[in-house]
């Protein structure tokens, strides 16, 4: 057998899958510290099934997890898959190839597989077991090997020679005998307590069980004398039972019946009730879709109104429209003549104006002919003087022109202004009108849905009482039927109480007759007063004792007993005042029983009587003890000698001397206990259910005025909510008409305020103002030049009078050439403009004709729109005046429901009353057989719990053999002569032979014990024996083993292998002496650290040789050796690989070559192993590289 390969995939640094082939002999793994090569040594170890995480070098075992890098991220699973060669068999496994995978998940959950089959750890270390391979077997030697070897005490060295000698399983099964040795030691000491005690038990035992066998005897004859009288007594009260069961079926029959009908009519009514609410429902949904439809008849007529209104200004506006065109098309017409004749008149002035540009040319050439003289500056003077004339012509001809159209202009503004005043002030007035209605309209609108929210609160409302009324209604029924129920009970317990219902022949007959006897005060049951809470227990503590009469005195009593035999009416128990005493328990008893939890008391302490009968409640209940439960009642009754009687509030009994009584206890209604108290509450019920009653029906008067009140108010409101409606819609009308009013104004005040301010006014006010300028400026200028000719004139010569006929000509023609040229210019503005001028007013006509067109359209669709919220009115006037017939058909139908609703409730009450009747009488029957059922219940029971025996039982096992009388005579003596006995404890007989047979038992395990131990005690001696023979042999084999194979590794020498303390096999450390060659024998401990590490190596192969495995995994343990000692350490391990297959992690080139075959561990990525397959030549650059790798 020989590891074939390892896999990893994600453990600890190997974060991608890596696979490792291994073949025969020495395999190498190669690589520089830090690159991750220790961790296949790890993988192995932690596949072979390690547990502890500080072994493989972590802190917990998620550690060995990858856990990422700085360019890698975490894995979520490690997984070690070791392959073994099994074709020796010698796994107990029926594989040639055996695959172990272990798997551990950041989660903490882990897998084991064997061959892919999921398996068990215990299931892998069970395979590797007695193989030589495993966590603790030397199949892996790493660091702490050798440091455990090289540890400075002989102690724990001698923990490496156990594991050799294979001693640790003995020392796990002697520790484990050790403490099965503690366990039976231990209890053989309880079992010898338990049997001195139980020896002081048997004796005392074995006299109660011989009285308690007398007892029995007894108990067995009264046994069948009472059963058969018992038998008797039932068939006579079965017979009267079947005659009140026959009455009971016919009154069962005809109650059905009726409450079938009952329920027929109940199911009328509430479908009735159903059909009602259906149709208020109904009725508020057609009342809204009235309300909503008067709404919408109002508002298409509100709509409409609007609607004609608009139709009314869009006629108007259509009407001024059709008259402003006409102005418009007249004014158009205007100002083409006017454009017309300036045209002519533009043509007129171009003609003068060409003939004075001829006549100007004609005389400036004449005159320069003429005159040659005259000075340049003359001339000059005169030009400027010219030039600035003609200037101030033009300019104050344009002047006057502007000055023309700005005074049309202002006339035409004064008569806007004076129009615009009338529309601001008409405007104003419209909106405080409109502001006023939009206000009205606003309280209008708040009133109407003031009135519609009151409307639907008092809706609400008057929803609310109908419905509390019909629940009220509903409790009143439900409340009388109650009470009817109560009344029969009580009626019935009254009947039940004035019969003496369930008291005995005698009893019952005594206590009818209590007037013929002073001195009777009745029946115990009728004079005490028990909590509900423990009746159960008091009436079981009772039995027939309830019954007993109490009388004044003896002599009393003695009469009533006399009576009672001479009319031949039964008999009964009486206990005189005179003479009863009182039983109780002692202070110690009480104080006992007190120390237990769930103890209550006695029975005296927890029933309330009047002072004069304090005795008689002590005589029959002062020693009897109450507790909660039979756990309670147990502990009680053997707390105090098992000698008083002990009463569950179940009802469950411990008697004295230990029997026990009880289980489950059937409801008795003719029960006699509490029978007048319980009449008390039913009387209470009664007043307290009629009271109610009369509350109920004073609420229900209440809510019907109430209701009544709100359908009132509902309808006022009705009328309220629709007068307000017609007010709002006539204030919206009136509102939405005011409105557009004020929008034609405004629009003919935006129309007003778009012609005052135009651009033209206040441009031709700039115009003006800065024509005056210019004129006042060229006044100055020509005045200047003025002045400057007549100077230059003075100094002129006088010229020739031709010269100065042609200068004056020249000069008026000139003056007259800028005239008309100044003329011509303004006649082609003004032309312009009005061109212009004209060009704007047929634009204005264009959009005029176009607005007016739109309304056309407008108004034709108006007209269209007209007809069909016709259309619509009608239809919505229709959809009315069919919600209100609805509305109408509805409300018939609803009183048709309320008649039916009040019909059928008058006949439910004669049907409730008839039923409580029956009720009455049926109770009164289910008494009667109720009693009846007590008294059989009463002997059955006594039957039951006394003799365990069925009524049929005791006819056929127990037939009476003598009188009646006689029998019950004869059971009163036996009573009697039981009594005589006293306390008899009925289980000492069971109980001694209970004690007997665990003594005997308890003897039989003490002799087992002992066996037990003596048996424990060889079986560690032995284990002693097996491993003190195992760590000898094993010792001195390694012993000789190692001292060949130091020589071997040291190459001469010699060490020795001693036992600290020879004489204690079991204890001893172990000590190495060593002598290497040329040196002295000596402790390990002196030696230097190479020679330590060498000779610890030494040993682990000395062990191997022993106890050979089939692979070793070393993990860098040569790492402390020199170069000459490794290569000694590698040719050994060469050598040794013939019988074992070698993995060795290392970074050590000596042993590298002796490798078969290398693998290298390398860091390509940062944090992240790979495994390559390498040469020998390629290690030292493979070293070097992940060290420089590593130092980076």
């Amino acid at each position: 057998m020989f590891l074939k390969r390892l896999e990893l995939s994600g453990f600890k640094s190997f974060a991608d899958r890596v696979q490792v082939e291994f073949e025969s002999g020495v395999t190498a793994v190669v690589g520089p510290n830090g690159s991750g090569k220790s961790n296949i040594s790890d993988a192995v170890k932690w596949v072979l099934g390690e547990k502890s995480a500080k072994s493989l070098r972590g802190t917990k075992m998620e550690d060995v997890i990858f856990a990422g890098s700085e360019d890698r991220r975490p894995v979520q699973m490690a997984e070690i898959t070791l392959v073994l060669n099994n074709e020796e068999k010698k796994l107990p496994i029926d594989y040639t190839e055996v695959a172990v995978t272990r798997r551990v998940f950041r989660s903490g959950e882990s897998d084991y597989l064997i061959n892919n089959h999921p398996c068990r750890l215990k299931d892998i270390i069970e395979l590797f077991m007695d193989s030589g391979i495993g966590r603790e077997s030397f199949s892996i030697i790493g660091q702490g090997r050798v440091e455990e070897i090289l540890s400075t005490r002989a102690e724990e060295r001698r923990a490496v020679i156990e594991e050799a000698a294979g001693v640790r399983k003995y020392q796990q099964r002697k520790l484990q005998s050790e403490k099965k040795l503690t366990d039976t030691e231990e209890n053989l000491s309880r079992v010898k307590d338990i049997l001195h005690e139980l020896s002081q038990q048997v004796e005392p035992l074995k006299e109660q069980a011989s009285a308690a066998e007398e007892f029995l005897a007894q108990k067995a004859e009264l046994k069948d004398i009472e059963t058969a009288v018992l038998a008797a007594d039932i068939e006579e009260l079965h017979k009267n039972w079947t005659r009140c069961s026959e009455k009971l079926e016919e009154l069962s029959a005809e109650e059905t019946a009726l409450k079938r009908h009952i329920k027929e009519l109940e199911g009328a009514q509430a479908s009735l009730r159903s059909q009602l609410e259906e149709k208020e429902t109904e009725h508020e949904n057609v009342q809204e879709e009235l309300i909503t439809a008067n709404r919408e008849v109002e508002q298409q007529e509100s709509r409409m109104k609007l609607h004609d209104e608009r139709r009314r200004h869009y006629a108007e506006n259509r009407t001024q429209y059709r008259r402003e065109l006409e102005q418009l098309h007249l004014k158009k017409k205007e100002l083409d003549e006017e454009v017309e004749e300036q045209q002519k008149k533009h043509e007129r002035l171009q003609a003068d104006l060409r003939e004075a540009e001829e006549a100007f040319q004609a005389t400036s050439a004449q005159l320069k002919a003429v005159s040659a003289s005259g000075t340049e500056d003359l001339e000059s003077l005169k030009s400027q003087y010219f030039d600035k004339r003609n200037e101030r012509a033009a300019a104050g001809n344009e002047l006057r022109y502007e000055e023309e159209r700005l005074d049309r202009e202002n006339k035409r503004r004064e008569r806007w202004e004076a129009q615009n005043g009338d529309l601001i002030e008409e405007i104003q007035e419209q909106k405080d009108i409109e502001a006023e209605l939009s206000e009205l309209r606003s309280r209008r609108e708040k009133e109407t849905a003031s009135l519609v929210t009151t409307w639907q609160n008092t809706r609400k409302s008057l929803e609310k009482l109908e419905s509390a009324r019909s629940e009220k209604e509903q409790m009143y029924y439900e409340g009388l039927r109650r009470l009817s129920q109560k009344k029969a009970d009580k009626e019935a317990l009254e009947q039940l109480q004035q019969d003496y219902a369930g008291y005995f022949q005698g009893v019952k007959s005594v206590l009818k007759e209590r007037g013929s006897f002073a001195g009777i005060h009745g029946a115990a049951a009728e004079l005490f007063t028990v909590p509900k809470a423990y009746r159960l227990a008091v009436e079981t503590a009772l039995g027939a004792a309830q019954q007993h009469i109490i009388a004044d005195t003896e002599k009393t009593a003695q009469q009533a007993i006399t009576l009672l035999r001479q009319r031949r009416l039964g008999r009964a128990t009486f206990l005189p005042l005179d003479t009863i005493r009182s039983r109780e328990i002692s202070s110690n008893t009480a104080a006992q029983a007190e120390q237990v939890d769930g103890y209550c008391g006695t029975g005296s302490q927890l029933v309330h009587a009047e002072d004069m009968y304090i005795t008689v409640k002590n005589h029959l209940l002062g020693n009897v003890l109450i507790t909660k439960d039979l756990d309670a009642a147990r502990a009680v009754s053997k707390a105090t000698g098992r000698k008083f009687r002990v009463v569950t509030l179940e009802g469950d009994v411990m008697n004295p001397g230990g029997a026990m009584t009880g289980g489950s206890v059937q409801k008795k209604q003719s029960a006699i206990l509490g029978r007048g108290e319980d009449i008390e509450k039913a009387a209470e019920e009664c007043s307290r259910l009629e009271a109610e009653l009369d509350k109920l029906q004073q609420k229900m008067k209440l809510e019907q005025q109430q209701t009544e009140t709100a359908q009132r108010e509902l309808k006022e409101l009705e009328m309220q909510g629709e007068e307000a409606r017609q007010q709002e819609i006539e204030a919206r009308h009136l509102e939405e008409q005011a409105r557009m009013k004020r929008r034609t104004l405004q629009e003919k005040l935006d129309e007003a305020e778009l012609e005052l301010t135009g651009p033209y006014r206040e441009e031709g006010k700039d115009r003006v103002e800065a024509l005056k300028e210019t004129c006042s400026g060229l006044d100055k200028e020509l005045e200047e030049l003025d002045r400057k000719m007549k100077d230059a004139a003075v100094d002129k010569e006088k010229s020739t009078e031709t010269i100065q006929r042609l200068q004056q000509e020249t000069t008026d023609l000139q003056v007259a050439l800028a005239s008309k040229k100044e003329q011509t210019v303004h006649a082609e503005e003004t032309l312009r403009k009005m061109k212009e001028e004209a060009a704007s007013l047929g634009r204005t006509i264009i959009e005029k004709d176009e607005a007016n067109s739109l309304l056309e359209a407008e108004l034709s669709d108006q007209t269209a729109g007209a007809g069909r919220l016709d259309e619509d009115l009608e239809k919505k006037k229709k959809k009315r005046e069919e919600l209100e017939r609805s509305l109408k058909e509805i409300r018939g139908i609803r009183a048709d429901l309320r008649s039916g609703l009040e019909n059928g409730r008058v006949k439910l009450e004669t049907c409730y009353g008839r039923s409580t009747w029956l009720q009455e009488q049926r109770h009164t029957q289910e008494l009667e057989m109720s009693r009846l059922d007590g008294e059989m219940e009463q002997r059955l029971t006594k039957l039951r719990e006394e003799y365990e025996l069925s009524y049929e039982a005791a006819r056929a096992a127990a037939p009476l053999t003598m009188e009646l009388s006689e029998a019950r005579e004869q059971v009163k003596l036996l009573r009697m002569s039981m009594d005589e006995l006293g306390p008899v404890n009925l289980g000492a007989i069971e109980e001694y032979a209970r004690v007997k047979e665990r003594f005997d038992f308890l003897s039989s395990q003490k002799q087992d014990l002992d066996e037990a131990r003596e048996t424990l005690l060889n079986v560690i001696s032995e284990m002693d024996d097996e491993m003190t023979t195992r760590f000898k042999t094993t010792f001195e084999d390694i012993k000789r083993e190692f001292s060949e194979v130091f020589k071997e590794l040291f190459g001469g020498g010699k060490a020795s292998l001693e036992l600290t303390e020879p004489d204690s096999l079991l204890t001893s450390g172990v000590e190495i002496q060593a002598q290497p060659p040329g040196k002295k024998l000596q402790h390990l401990n002196l030696l230097s650290g190479g020679e330590r590490s060498l000779t610890a190596i030494a040993l682990l192969f000395a062990i191997l040789r022993v106890k050979p495995v089939p692979f070793c995994v070393l993990d860098e343990v040569e790492a402390a050796l020199d170069e000459a000692n490794v290569t000694r350490f590698a040719s050994y391990v060469k050598e040794f690989s013939r019988d074992t297959q070698f993995i060795v992690v290392t970074h050590r080139k000596g042993t590298m070559e002796q490798a078969d075959a290398l693998y290298g561990v390398t860091m390509q990525d940062s944090g992240v192993s790979s495994l390559v397959s390498v040469r020998l030549e390629e290690t030292d650059e493979l070293v070097e590289a992940g060290a420089e790798r590593g130092s980076m």
